[in-house]
């Protein structure tokens, strides 16, 4: 039997792999509780991390760098800014720039001198951006900063020897950034190669279906840990063939490295998330999102799919998608973000004093359930935005827990309402 400091030991382990893989840089400046933790285990976590899907977790003295590789296509989230809106090209042209100038800056910079810098290098690189000219370049800017004070390249201080500076509007009363450069450089952590031209680029970076079997296994966990949900209807034969007879393997050597339980069904595998503690009064690590939360737009979401699943259906798992009608899902919608409703008033009490913007957080609510793989909108003929359908895994989240028994392959147990699928 295994005794209580060797299940504490486990937990830790596992919960330091959760960490890293849904924040691949983790550090000692910024989390440095989760860093220590990362660092006590690392010897473990890189083996474990090689091993069962072959990423690479360099873990140096200030912080940590998880690289992944493969699933390119479909499983790749964008950066996003405080707002929740992904960046936009203009966005990660600034962090690539950025980038460029940290890697080779002095310790300590002033931000007009980084912004020089990174004015300067847009320019050698044939791109007319300036980052303290329009207002929607100095936001693009700022976009790039905060997400790389994030990942603990850069740190704002104060600068007594100059007053706050404008950034777009708003008073910013940092003007110095202190770098480090170590973290910069990990931040691009498979760097690309040069090619042609761009469409040989964007292809060269998209995973080709491995033909040897343990390649093809290890695709299949990494398909498993960073998809919310595998719907074997979307994968090729092969693949197809090759989840049903490896799930079960792969779920046990994905439950020994994260702690996780799998929920397979006929339609599909989906890995379920323990909990993490929540730690109060520090930053949060920065990570994928996880459904359903207990953020406004999570709950929204969250009342959202479980009203379409009792007015559309299935009641239980079924292999196919339902469509939502326009109509329908506006209305449905409108109830769940209109801080008058009723649906609303429920997640309201729980948020920060903080009413977001309804048609903007509709749209942060569609986001977040197309991510979690519960709504799926099918593009049209013309390549236009089609109509959005209900995806089989929504069922778990309808007025009705579904039997376990009514699929075949299904889990003897099904998933507590703690849990999050990923």
């Amino acid at each position: 039997m295994t005794s209580d400091p060797d299940i504490a030991l486990i937990f830790e382990r596992q919960g330091a792999a959760r960490t890293l893989l849904a924040a691949p840089i983790i550090g000692a400046r910024t989390h440095p509780e989760e860093f220590a933790l990362v660092a006590a285990h690392s010897d473990w976590l890189i083996q474990r991390f090689g091993r069962v899907l072959g990423y690479r977790l360099d873990v140096g003295t200030d912080h940590a760098r998880l690289a992944k590789a493969g699933l390119v296509r479909g499983v790749t989230r964008p950066p996003a800014r405080a707002s929740g809106a992904v960046f936009s090209p203009r966005s990660y042209a600034f962090l690539a720039l950025t980038l460029a100038v940290l890697v080779e800056a002095p310790p300590s910079v002033a931000l007009p001198d980084l912004a020089a810098e990174v004015r300067a290098a847009a320019a050698e690189a044939g791109l007319g951006l300036d980052p303290e000219g329009s207002t929607a370049e100095r936001h693009a800017f700022a976009a790039a900063l905060r997400r790389l004070t994030e990942w603990g390249a850069v740190r704002p201080v104060a600068d007594p020897a100059s007053g706050p500076a404008a950034n777009g509007g708003a008073e910013v009363p940092h003007t110095r950034l202190e770098v480090d450069s170590a973290i910069a450089r990990s931040v691009v952590a498979n760097p690309p190669h040069s090619e042609s031209d761009a469409g040989a680029f964007l292809g060269a970076a998209h995973d080709v279906e491995p033909a040897d079997p343990g390649a093809a296994e290890l695709a299949l966990r990494r398909l498993l840990a960073e998809t919310p949900v595998v719907y074997r209807a979307d994968l090729s034969p092969a693949m197809r063939d090759h989840l049903a007879r490896h799930q079960w393997r792969a779920a046990a050597e994905l439950g020994g490295l994260l702690g996780c339980e799998a929920e397979i069904r006929a339609e599909g595998v989906a890995l379920i998330m323990p909990d993490d503690p929540d730690r109060s009064g520090r930053a949060a690590v920065p990570r994928t999102p996880v459904f359903p939360g207990a953020d406004p737009v999570s709950q929204a979401a969250l009342a959202l799919v479980g009203r379409l699943v009792e007015r559309l259906g299935p009641r239980a798992p079924r292999a196919d998608s339902v469509p939502v009608p326009g109509e329908l899902l506006e209305r449905e919608l409108t109830a769940v973000t209109d801080p008058a409703g009723a649906a609303s008033r429920r997640w309201a009490r729980a948020a920060v004093g903080h009413d977001p913007d309804p048609e903007h957080l509709s749209g942060r609510v569609l986001t977040l359930l197309a991510e979690a793989r519960l709504l799926d909108r099918v593009p049209a003929a013309d390549g236009a935005p089609g109509e959005w359908t209900l995806a089989a895994a929504a069922a778990r989240y309808g007025p009705r827990a579904a039997d376990p028994g009514e699929e075949a392959g299904a889990n003897d147990e099904p998933a507590r309402p703690n849990e999050h699928p990923r």
